[in-house]
């Protein structure tokens, strides 16, 4: 019975996450102080958003069996490293599966920034997660500009870039 939850549950997502990608409205944050979090990255090193304060961040929710997440993940990485050293923090949060597939989605993509698992998805529901992927901008003074959710392509990542940086 469990086990059924379970699927029944997954089937769910997985739904939403393909409802996801037929153009669904973003959904724009009231400007707040970005929630607090610690997060251990698959390297084993902490990360807490204070750490990051005084730069410009883009946190990017996903999940290893988001079609979307699948298709975007190169370009993830691409503005990653365009923009990398340049003041802006970019990380990445795997979620709704298991550490071992969400490392096996960083190893696939060849996924070079920070990234942790947010395990039991505090993260992502502090920051109003739906679903993914999701991704919030956060300012330098440490203030949530916006979240949303659907694709966050390597042009749509670009111009959060631009705009967090004043570019």
């Amino acid at each position: 019975m469990r086990r059924r939850s379970i699927l029944a549950g997954r089937f769910l997502a997985i739904a939403i996450a393909a409802a996801a990608t037929v153009s669904l409205p973003s959904v724009h944050a009231a400007r707040r102080p970005a929630p607090a979090f610690t997060l251990t990255l698959l390297d084993g090193t902490t990360l807490r958003l204070a750490d990051l304060k005084g730069s410009p961040v883009i946190l990017l929710f996903w999940a290893p069996w988001c079609p979307t997440c699948n298709a975007e993940a190169a370009s993830w990485e691409r503005e990653y490293r365009e923009w990398k050293g340049k003041g802006i923090a970019l990380v990445g949060i795997g979620l709704l599966d298991n550490r071992a597939a969400v490392e096996r989605f960083v190893r696939q993509y060849r996924l070079t920034f920070p990234t942790g698992y947010d395990a039991d998805g505090r993260i992502a529901k502090a920051y109003g997660f739906t679903v993914q992927p999701f991704w919030a901008w956060i300012a330098p003074d440490g203030t949530l500009v916006r979240a949303a959710y659907g694709p966050a392509d390597g042009a749509e990542l670009d111009a959060a870039f631009r705009t967090l940086s004043g570019r």
